[in-house]
């Protein structure tokens, strides 16, 4: 397998262990122990504890939609980069962002862009559209 591929299916990995099973115990396997998760502001973005909050923070917001999905779309992968376009599905049934359930089903897509050290996530960029999924709800 090709260092590219073996990339990008560490992060379908991830997506799939992390946000889809909620196993945030596995962040350990996926990204280095002084990651940066440019997603979130500096100077506090560094390492796997600030990573850790990060991600219970953001999967307790997502709680808001049942039977969330998360389809990958596409991947490019060069170098030691991983380009990933995802879309996240979910009904709307619990309160997100003090907004009260809609009862709808909404989508949220979103690129990720993440370097590779080592057979682990080193550093993290992303965007996502949460206007357009707030212009759903």
């Amino acid at each position: 397998m090709l260092d590219t591929d073996r990339n990008k299916h560490i992060i379908q990995n991830f997506i799939q262990v992390v946000w889809q099973a909620q196993d945030l115990a596995a962040l350990k396997d996926f990204w280095t122990e002084d990651c940066i998760n440019h997603a979130m502001p500096a100077p506090n973005n560094c390492g796997l504890s600030v990573l850790h909050t990060y991600h219970e923070r953001f999967l307790v917001d997502f709680t808001a939609f049942s039977n969330l999905q998360i389809e990958i779309l596409q991947q490019v992968a060069e170098g030691d980069r991983v380009v990933t376009h995802l879309t996240a599905r979910g009904e709307h049934t619990k309160p997100f962002l003090e907004l009260p359930p809609a009862g709808k089903w909404v989508e949220m897509p979103a690129i990720r862009i993440d370097r590779m050290q080592d057979g682990k996530i080193a550093e993290h960029w992303s965007v996502s559209d949460l206007a357009g999924l707030m212009q759903q709800l």
